[in-house]
């Protein structure tokens, strides 16, 4: 557990925590408790899932390292309770949206404003980046949705009108098309992202939690989307029809859900409380995780860590640890063998870069006395 973590700003060096790196795939579970006023909104995981954002009632946006908890560089001052926050998929940007209605962009690195949205007259309680971070969407209690241009900050589309306040905006991977649904009135739109047109409505109303009630799959035809009676639903966009349906672990104030980037499970959150699910079968997989106050946000890493932020706090674990304490061997081989797919197909995409990332995961197996995953479950085979 990591209390009010060292800041790494400037003239800060002689006060970073001194921690022993985790082995990437064994790692303990660690909370972070946040040094300022108020409680968390919205947490992110950054390209490379190295680093975590989040913003709050403080009126700050931090940056965590996932490997000690500890703080990158100076917070980024968003002045009021920041919302939402969504990153984009370059690593570069980080979007955020306040109950003042101001939507700001931040270089990820720097953690300087570049750009400031006008045009909400009302709280910004979704935003999210176009896969090309060429675009952005913004959903308001002014009952409108807005998709913007992320270089020039102007907007592109006249604002699509709902007919209640906005709870969620989500771009298709591919980005052709942009959900949006309302927290009130059961109404999950599809529109096209590049005209407006509207496309297809589902009857559903979502959770109420800040932009975190949708997931799209790697497909973009089919969207996860968590009802506020405590259901997953599994909609085909093309078709307008709903495949299936199930109920997570409790329909106690359902709010968030994360999907891995395979597509094969889903996290989805209750009360204090979060739960993982295989999409195929709709079944429970692992243990549910206990979190010390209500979960307002939830996101999973291309490297299968998840971050759950509640409270004060942020909590930061790897799923194979969960699938391991429930004692499913076969969940965490499962889930092992999706992420050296994973894997391999990073290392085809960007070969240099993956490169980088798994030798510096050896060297910390090398130096906590560890052994990969894919070891691991090899010798359990052969047993």
């Amino acid at each position: 557990m990591f209390s009010k973590a060292a800041r790494l700003g400037p003239g800060n060096e002689s006060t970073r925590k001194k921690i022993r790196p985790f082995s990437s795939h064994r790692r303990k579970a660690k909370m972070i408790d946040i040094d300022g006023e108020g409680s968390i909104r919205s947490v992110a995981f950054l390209a490379g899932g190295r680093h975590v954002v989040s913003g709050g009632v403080e009126g700050k946006i931090r940056c965590w390292r996932v490997d000690n908890g500890e703080e990158v560089g100076m917070p980024m001052d968003a002045w009021s309770t920041v919302c939402t926050i969504a990153v984009s998929l370059d690593g570069k940007w980080v979007v955020s949206g306040t109950n003042s209605g101001r939507v700001t962009v931040w270089n990820a690195e720097s953690h300087e404003k570049v750009i400031g949205l006008v045009g909400h007259d009302d709280w910004v309680r979704a935003v999210d980046v176009s896969p090309d971070a060429s675009r952005i969407a913004t959903g308001s209690y002014d009952k409108t949705a807005c998709v913007w241009s992320l270089s020039t900050g102007h907007r592109l589309l006249d604002p699509l009108q709902h007919d209640w306040s906005l709870a969620a905006v989500k771009f298709s991977p591919d980005g052709r098309l942009l959900a949006t649904a309302t927290w009130c009135r059961s109404s999950l739109r599809i529109y096209d992202s590049a005209t407006g047109r509207l496309l297809t409505e589902f009857p559903i109303q979502v959770s109420s939690s800040e932009n975190q009630s949708l997931a799209w799959a790697s497909d973009s035809m089919h969207l996860f989307a968590l009802s506020r009676d405590g259901n997953i639903n599994r909609l085909d966009v093309n078709n307008g029809t709903m495949l299936s349906r199930w109920p997570i672990h409790s329909n106690n104030n359902s709010r968030c859900i994360a999907l891995a980037s395979d597509c094969q499970s889903i996290a989805a959150s209750a009360g204090s409380s979060v739960s993982f699910w295989d999409t195929t079968t709709q079944k429970q997989v692992g243990s549910v995780i206990q979190h010390p106050a209500l979960v307002v946000s939830v996101a999973i890493s291309e490297r299968y860590d998840l971050v759950i932020g509640g409270g004060k706090q942020i909590a930061l674990q790897n799923i194979y640890d969960v699938l391991h304490a429930s004692g499913n061997k076969e969940d965490t081989r499962s889930l092992a063998s999706k992420a050296d797919k994973f894997l391999c197909r990073l290392l085809q995409i960007f070969p240099d870069h993956a490169m980088r990332r798994t030798r510096g995961e050896q060297a910390e197996l090398e130096e906590t006395g560890g052994s990969s995953h894919t070891q691991d479950e090899g010798q359990s085979e052969q047993k």
